[in-house]
């Protein structure tokens, strides 16, 4: 911890906005991802995010699910503003919008089905794992003493999948153990800072931040596993590569 000129203690404090988003594209994969916006950055994302939604004059959800076929005419409008999200990505948002994926390979030796007994134990425990690696990725060299995050998920997707398994105790737990994590990292002398988690549920149609991160996680499984053989998922799917 630092000390100002009369030898106090200064806390050096952030907050930050991680949106999440997962996906299951068959029964061997599934993927968690997490983009990382400091709270005095997110402004600068959000309009950047609008200016190439101005540009097409498109005003829809963008997900990488619902990409049309096509880049060109009328209704690839909403695939030229995901490819204008990926050019500023690639151009210099990545600097201030810092996104990381998880995948997890349930078919790997290594992947031991018998301590998940349900769905959703696997996907709690490997979301705190992605959270607590992104924190030391992006957030360690800032040697930060407290991180406040707000973990923004999209409610969509909570209310429409309640019965498959997937959501269980996620609110309840995630907190719990990414607090958990930061603790017993300190007691290890690991550069860690605290963590306090706040979980916030948004519609992502209101929130493009929560878009972005469905179209960089959606083209990072289209790299992965080549599931789509459409023009402008597989563009997207090079450009996360690069």
């Amino acid at each position: 911890m630092q000390r100002d000129l009369w030898c106090n203690p200064v806390s050096r404090r952030q907050i930050y906005r991680v949106f999440h988003d997962e996906s299951i594209p068959n029964k061997r994969w599934f993927l968690i991802g997490l983009l990382f916006v400091r709270d005095d950055h997110l402004k600068e994302v959000q309009e950047t995010l609008r200016r190439c939604r101005q540009k097409e004059s498109y005003e829809g959800e963008v997900h990488f699910s619902g990409l049309p076929k096509s880049f060109g005419g009328e209704y690839g409008a909403k695939a030229r503003v995901a490819r204008g999200w990926m050019r500023a990505f690639e151009s210099g948002l990545t600097d201030i919008a810092r996104f990381t994926a998880l995948a997890v390979d349930r078919y790997s030796p290594a992947y031991d089905s018998k301590r998940f007994p349900r769905d959703y134990h696997a996907y709690n425990r490997f979301t705190a794992m992605a959270l607590k690696a992104g924190i030391a990725w992006f957030l360690g060299p800032e040697n930060l003493d407290e991180v406040e995050i707000s973990l923004v998920s999209d409610a969509k997707d909570r209310m429409s999948r309640p019965d498959q398994g997937w959501m269980g105790n996620f609110e309840q737990y995630l907190p719990f153990r990414v607090e958990l994590d930061a603790f017993l990292g300190k007691l290890e002398g690991k550069p860690y800072p605290a963590v306090q988690l706040e979980l916030r549920l948004e519609d992502s149609a209101k929130n493009d931040s929560l878009q972005f991160c469905d179209l960089l996680l959606g083209a990072t499984q289209q790299a992965l596993v080549a599931s789509s053989s459409w023009p402008t998922k597989r563009e997207l799917g090079k450009m996360v590569v690069r």
